[in-house]
């Protein structure tokens, strides 16, 4: 995970996805997203040797979109896990067999919030039950930065809390697997139920 407050963000959705099934989950976290591109190779190397040993590892990548160019930042995401000796999922053969799922959270993991409005709402009883006018739709296709829109909408709203750990940890665990209007959040977890074969 790119960093703290994609972390906490995923620990409850991660035991969502596997309640009930025999996987452990670690989530191992960066300073940012140079920071995980940078250490990224070296730990899939880590991993792909771990394997050799007959370890069933399986890695999820996530970070933020931000201003950078998706289909680029896939590439490269891929690039490394097959230069490490792992396959990604676009690397798959005929028997469908994947190690490295690189998902990326269009544009912030915040607009994962703004797809789940309830969930915010749980988190935060005090925020207003319309969701943002630009933000009803998909909200992975509104520009700008919207982590910076949702504390100015806590704010608003009495919340002082600017802390992007904390919302993971308050809007995490009322996330919704099913119903949420960012496509980017629905591949995330259809991804992570394909690799870790859940149905």
């Amino acid at each position: 995970m790119e960093e703290e407050s994609a972390a906490e963000a995923l620990k409850p959705i991660l035991a969502k996805i596997f309640a009930g099934e025999s996987v452990r989950t670690a989530i191992r976290q960066f300073q940012g997203k140079p920071d995980l591109l940078k250490k990224l190779p070296k730990r899939l190397q880590g991993y792909a040797a771990a394997r050799g040993r007959g370890d069933d590892i399986r890695v999820v990548v996530l970070m933020d979109l931000d201003a950078d160019d998706c289909v680029d930042l896939k590439r490269r995401l891929d690039s490394a896990a097959v230069e490490a000796g792992m396959i990604p999922r676009a690397g798959r053969g005929s028997d469908g067999v994947f190690h490295v799922l690189n998902r990326i959270a269009i544009r912030e993991l915040e607009s994962w919030y703004f797809g789940d409005w309830v969930a915010v709402r749980a988190a935060f009883p005090k925020v207003s039950q319309d969701v943002p006018r630009a933000y009803k739709g998909n909200p992975d296709m509104v520009p700008g930065k919207c982590s910076e829109v949702f504390e100015r909408i806590l704010r608003s709203n009495g919340v002082r809390i600017s802390s992007k750990p904390e919302w993971g940890r308050r809007v995490g665990p009322h996330l919704n697997l099913q119903e949420n209007r960012s496509p980017s959040f629905n591949s995330f977890v259809s991804g992570v139920k394909e690799i870790g074969k859940v149905s």
